[in-house]
């Protein structure tokens, strides 16, 4: 039997984890507390066959995963849907060679951009600024090492889709349907939910985040209300995000107003010529911030990466931020979470 699943940091676990069925033989699996990589999966059984959607970003992790459903429901995967192409949503694949691996097309194209290996030389690289640096890079290496270190990267191999999609897929496991949709761009472009009907629920993949501030890699901000709104046209009764407790239509709606909050606020402060850096450090600080709900979540140095996306759209540019773009988005973000730390008052 699989023991608790608590948080992969020191932090304490805010929801439960673990395996837990949230509709009859239609299970989520929950990493407490939904920081960076810390994803959800789920799983539907039909029958004498489950379709799992999403495996975690390491093999260690996604063995944990597949033997509590060994455990626990003892039915075999026939199928695994990702949402998106992320990491910590595929990273396990290559442990259910058996399994058919459906995913949309942008998906599809998106993981021929994994490096899993280029990670395991990050997780070095980032351990010894963190010990040996002094000033901004090793605050950069202590975020990074921080926000790396649960994971093992060794022997991890991308696995290529055995059937893509554009648009809207039905699965049928036993007696039951599984719809998918790909909603993206805007986590990323392959963004896709799996809808349950007989279940009223929603699998929303990293479209949804619950209690954590979401990271937008694609954007625009604009097609990711639209993906919101999509959900909230199929009425699901429960809804399992990519990361964060399971929630209802009320945190979809909640996620939609936050976006249009950032956009405004963040739209004001750059057309007067504030940076993007600048933007996020007086938006989270301020007493608006604190009076909203995403005032209480976790991770708001994320911010960054969503003024990012705005500040492009903005200025008519493609919002997309590219692998290579990544690490100087990250300094940026490692640089606010120092700063909120430490309590220094903007610069």
């Amino acid at each position: 039997m699989t023991g608790p699943v608590g948080t992969l940091r020191e932090a304490p676990a805010r929801f439960a984890g673990g395996l837990t069925e949230i509709a009859p033989q239609t299970y989520a699996w929950l990493q407490p507390n939904g920081d960076w990589s810390e994803s959800n999966c789920g799983l539907v059984v039909g029958g004498d066959a489950a379709v799992l959607i999403d495996t975690a970003w390491d093999l260690r992790l996604t063995r944990r995963i597949l033997a509590a459903v060994a455990d626990e429901v003892g039915v075999p995967i026939r199928t695994v849907v990702a949402t998106h192409a992320d990491g910590d949503h595929v990273n396990g694949l290559q442990l259910l060679p058996d399994a058919e691996f459906v995913c949309a097309e942008a998906a599809r194209d998106e993981l021929a951009g994994e490096n899993p290996g280029a990670l395991r030389w990050s997780q070095t690289g980032v351990h010894l600024l963190r010990r040996f640096a002094i000033g901004p890079p090793r605050r950069f290496g202590a975020y990074l090492d921080w926000m790396l270190s649960p994971f093992e990267f060794r022997g991890i191999e991308v696995r290529g889709p055995d059937r893509t999609f554009a648009g809207r897929l039905q699965l049928t496991v036993g007696d039951r349907e599984l719809h998918l949709h790909h909603l993206g761009p805007a986590h990323t472009a392959g963004d896709t939910i799996v809808h349950v009907p007989d279940a009223a629920t929603v699998f929303a993949g990293d479209l949804l985040f619950t209690g954590v501030t979401p990271n937008g890699w694609t954007g625009p901000v604009a097609g990711w209300q639209a993906a919101l709104h999509a959900i909230a046209a199929l009425e699901p009764e429960v809804i399992v995000p990519g990361h964060g407790p399971v929630s209802d239509l009320g945190a979809v709606a909640e996620l939609d107003r936050y976006w249009s909050w950032l956009t405004e606020h963040a739209s004001r402060l750059l057309a007067d010529g504030v940076s993007v850096d600048d933007a996020a450090e007086a938006i989270v600080r301020s007493d608006a911030f604190a009076a909203e709900p995403w005032g209480r979540w976790d991770c708001p140095e994320r911010t960054v990466c969503n003024i990012v996306l705005i500040d492009r759209a903005r200025r008519g540019v493609p919002t997309h931020i590219t692998h290579r773009e990544r690490p100087l988005i990250m300094w940026k973000v490692a640089r606010l979470a120092a700063r909120l730390r430490a309590g220094a008052t903007p610069a």
